[in-house]
């Protein structure tokens, strides 16, 4: 039988581990949504029932003592655990359900048109989706797996490739003369007269397509747009030419709403499934991940 005398609160190891990891009573009150004296009281607390300083507490930043450091790598570890034994129990409880999060745009225009050949494969998982950009915390947010554009620099997050990002200068018919439409009739110095259009999170891409082409770097974009939607929807309004992923985009190609004025362009990022790193890994994450796979390889055509 374990004594209650060394058992604290999880209470105060998350106080405890979160003024470690980030050096400062306000900045664990805040990722906690605690005031600072809870936090601290917590802290006293724990100290109290082991009867040692854990930590030295200066003018601006708080350090662990040396019993400090070895306690907090324990208590770390005790809370993970913790963690991942209520993961599995909520999965063995909820294994046919998935929640994923998806870019809004790549959501509506590539996955969920082909949502329907996953549920009849799939009948017994329920899907849940939501809609984020950016990087956050997988588990504590209770998402099983999220689509993400760009580099695979997730903390605690495995990534799997799905496939490279491409992107592709476009235009409005209007925009430019017929003899400069196709990718094979448009010189690159052309395309760097037109206005150029630009996402906001890749201010550079411009500049990497132009040197990409013996070109020199070109001036700032003539418009920056926050969402790649608003972005492709001002470049077919004729606004100017805009850098766009033709996967996502071929609709609009097929029917003459876009044409491709230029070569594509691999920008060096890429679509990645992001997995929580410090979870098991349930039945619902594997048969998405699996077909997930399949759907990229049935339109090999459209991402190669």
């Amino acid at each position: 039988m374990i004594s209650r005398r060394f058992l604290p609160s999880t209470q105060s190891l998350q106080a405890f581990d979160a003024v470690v990891r980030l050096g400062s009573f306000t900045a664990a009150a805040q990722e906690l949504a605690l005031t600072q004296s809870a936090v601290s009281r917590q802290v006293a607390a724990l100290e109290t029932q082991l009867g040692q300083v854990l930590l030295v507490r200066g003018k601006r930043s708080v350090s662990p003592t040396a019993q400090g450091r070895a306690y907090a790598t324990a208590a770390q570890s005790a809370l993970q655990q913790l963690q991942q034994a209520a993961l599995a129990l909520q999965g063995a409880q909820d294994k046919g359900r998935l929640t994923l999060a998806i870019l809004p745009t790549f959501g509506t225009r590539w996955l969920i048109p082909r949502i329907p050949r996953f549920l009849r494969m799939h009948p017994e998982i329920t899907l849940h989706f939501t809609t984020r950009i950016g990087q956050f915390d997988l588990l504590s947010e209770g998402v099983d797996a999220a689509v993400h554009a760009g580099r695979p620099d997730w903390p605690q997050a495995l990534a799997l490739q799905l496939f490279e990002d491409r992107v592709q200068p476009m235009a409005a018919p209007a925009l430019v003369a017929p003899a400069l439409t196709g990718a094979t009739g448009t010189t690159s110095a052309q395309i760097a007269r037109l206005s150029r259009l630009a996402l906001a999170t890749r201010p550079a891409e411009w500049d990497g397509w132009m040197a990409a082409h013996d070109l020199p770097p070109a001036p700032a974009p003539d418009m920056v747009f926050e969402h790649l939607a608003t972005l492709a929807q001002a470049c077919v309004a004729g606004l100017g030419v805009a850098l766009l992923p033709p996967f996502l985009y071929h609709s609009e190609l097929a029917t003459g709403d876009l044409v491709a004025i230029g070569p594509e362009w691999a920008n060096g990022s890429g679509y990645w499934l992001m997995t929580p790193e410090h979870a098991p890994e349930g039945a619902a994450v594997r048969a998405f991940r699996d077909w997930l796979m399949t759907e990229i390889t049935r339109d090999d055509g459209v991402f190669a």
